[in-house]
């Protein structure tokens, strides 16, 4: 009986030396599985260390490292306390990474509030501010004065669609040119990859992004000569061209130029900013604020004002290899949400579309509006529809075609554009409907939406086959 106590007694001692060895192996294992990007198993030693005893559980540097855990898991609010902790001892890390997160929720005064501790605890360190930091410092201050001066605008309607293709999706006046993809550009043209390429309706001259020789985002143009070739393309101001620079739009005035930006005055990623043209070239660029801008990318804004609707797209919404492009009602003079308002940072992140609209007010006009712009390319199909060859050929008429198999194809072509015609006049009906309170065809709304982007992609795939058997 003694020897059993005794062997119970060594086995006891033996794993709890084990668990003290582990414990302590733990406790200097945990950094290194930090530094190895392990994060799941660095938070649970952290954790454990921090529940060790209450003095643990006030460690600056183990709440630090648990924050940062968290932080490179995307678990940005779970961090917060832990950071908070360590930023109460004066750790220059917490106060960064608190601001990073009150960044990332719009709490743009609370992340100055942290950069302002962050550099002071780097003053009484003796550090300074890491250069890569001071961009970030420029932003939350650009953040901080777009949220104090949100648009007011109401936009109407949204839809994802491919970002590769996205701006097939916008359906406006044929007075306000046309968006190509840069197979449209002469052969020896180069130009960004996925660039757009925008036309004015003479089709007289041509916008689009291409790499300098510091391999940078550069807007050119080039006008069309009188022996129908291209002239050499010419960079835009220099005034455009500051950072990388692309997606541009000029509204028909010939004035006005919108493009995206990611220099020095953007927030995050590209920025939308305008432009106006005198006789010296390019004023300098304005960012067009919130909520065309966000701390992702925006681009390509497009305003047609013989229907009085505007476009732009972003992909805040976070949605992989797709974009949100967001149809709106332009203010014809500036007008900002007052700074008080309740949902002011919703508004400006376009949270619900529906938050942006104006109580009572109906909205049948403007989206049969909308719908008919959908509608322009089929009506009169068989003389009005424009097919651009790689030659730089444009066809307007099936009695321009001399391949019969590509007749065949395009009238196929012109079939599911009926098909599609009639899709979005069932949806724009409901979303009238919806507008007018029955929420609950929500469902069916949605259901719709997605066939209309399976046949625009169909249509896509039957333009390129035209195109092809055109051109064989």
């Amino acid at each position: 009986m003694a020897m059993i106590n005794m062997k119970r007694t060594y086995i006891f001692a033996l794993t709890l030396s084990i668990a003290i060895s582990a414990f302590s192996i733990t406790l200097n294992d945990a950094k290194a599985l930090y530094n190895n990007g392990e994060y799941e198993k660095a938070l649970q030693a952290f954790k454990e260390l921090l529940v060790k005893n209450s003095k643990s559980a006030k460690d600056a540097n183990l709440n630090n490292y648990a924050g940062l855990c968290l932080y490179n898991l995307g678990e940005y609010d779970q961090s917060i306390p832990y950071f908070t902790i360590a930023e109460s001892k004066s750790i220059p890390d917490a106060s960064k990474h608190l601001a990073m997160i009150a960044f990332n929720n719009y709490e743009f005064e609370d992340a100055l509030d942290y950069i302002e501790t962050y550099q002071e605890s780097l003053a009484k360190a003796k550090k300074e501010v890491p250069q890569e930091f001071e961009s970030f410092i420029s932003r939350a201050v650009n953040a901080q004065n777009m949220l104090d001066r949100v648009e007011n605008i109401q936009i109407i309607d949204s839809i994802n669609v491919d970002a590769e293709t996205f701006f097939k999706f916008y359906k406006f006046s044929r007075e306000c040119g046309s968006l190509n993809s840069s197979d449209i550009l002469p052969k020896e043209f180069e130009a960004v990859p996925y660039s757009v390429v925008y036309q004015p309706e003479s089709k007289a001259q041509m916008l689009w992004a291409t790499f300098n020789a510091d391999s940078v985002e550069t807007l050119v143009a080039s006008s069309i000569l009188s022996d129908d070739t291209w002239e050499q393309p010419q960079e835009l101001d220099e005034a455009i061209n500051t950072g990388n620079s692309n997606y541009p739009y000029m509204m028909p005035d010939g004035i006005t130029l919108y493009f995206a930006n990611d220099g020095e005055n953007s927030i995050g990623g590209y920025d939308i900013f305008f432009s106006r043209k005198d006789e010296d070239g390019f004023l300098q660029p304005q960012n067009m604020g919130m909520p065309y801008n966000s701390l992702h990318n925006d681009y390509m804004l497009v305003i047609d004002e013989m229907t009085g609707l505007g476009w732009w797209a972003t992909d805040r919404n976070q949605i992989d290899e797709q974009v949100t492009i967001y149809t709106f009602i332009p203010n014809e003079i500036r007008v900002n949400y007052p700074t008080e308002t309740p949902n002011l940072i919703n508004l400006a992140k376009v949270n619900a579309i529906s938050d942006t609209w104006v109580e009572d007010r109906d909205y049948t006009k403007i989206l049969n509006k909308l719908n008919d712009i959908e509608n322009f390319e089929t009506q009169n199909h068989a003389n009005q529809f424009s097919l651009t060859l790689p030659n730089g050929k444009v066809y307007t008429s099936i009695s321009d075609f001399k391949n019969e198999e590509a007749v065949q194809a395009m009238q196929e072509y012109l079939d599911e554009l009926d098909t599609l015609n009639n899709l979005i006049q069932q949806v724009s009906q409901l979303r009238i409907d919806y507008s007018n309170g029955l929420k609950e065809i929500a469902p069916e709304i949605k259901v719709l939406e997605q066939k209309i982007l399976t046949q625009r992609s169909s249509l896509i795939r039957l333009r390129n086959m035209v195109v092809s058997l055109e051109c064989k």
